[in-house]
């Protein structure tokens, strides 16, 4: 992703924050796994994943280390939009089989501290809830201002 497509995704209070937007995107975890965002603002990130046929388990649905993997890392472009941070936790609940084409996460903050960030994640397939996530990431350093 370039910093011209990104400008057109995230909403225009986090300009300032495009370097560090693009460089969540372009991590080497998230273009391998074709993970690619659909929006973001200061409140919610969403980000979406095709499923190609490696992403199957054994019972020819989405495996479930490819919805954490579209869960964690959408948490975590929220989670260092405003400062470093590190997950400390993710608690996942599996509501179906998630069969694709198309998988879609969206993060949304519930509650901030000085120090902590606590994340809901939900992950949705065929427009249907398939999983949902409570995430807490740790702030590394303070809060960029």
């Amino acid at each position: 992703m370039d910093l011209d497509t990104l400008r057109g995704l995230v909403d225009s209070e986090l300009h300032e924050e495009l370097n560090g937007v693009l460089e969540m995107c372009n991590a080497p975890f998230a273009v391998s796994n074709g993970i690619e965002l659909v929006s973001a603002d200061r409140k919610s990130v969403k980000m979406k994943k095709t499923i190609v046929p490696r992403d199957l388990n054994s019972n020819g649905v989405v495996h479930g280390a490819t919805s954490f993997g579209l869960i964690d890392h959408t948490f975590a472009v929220l989670s260092n939009l405003k400062a470093p941070a590190v997950g400390l936790s993710c608690n996942i609940v599996y509501h179906r089989p998630c069969t694709g084409p198309l998988i879609e996460a969206e993060a949304k903050i519930v509650n901030e501290s000085r120090s902590l960030m606590t994340i809901e994640v939900q992950l949705s397939s065929n427009s249907k809830l398939v999983a949902s996530a409570v995430c807490v990431g740790f702030k590394s350093k303070k809060e960029e201002k």
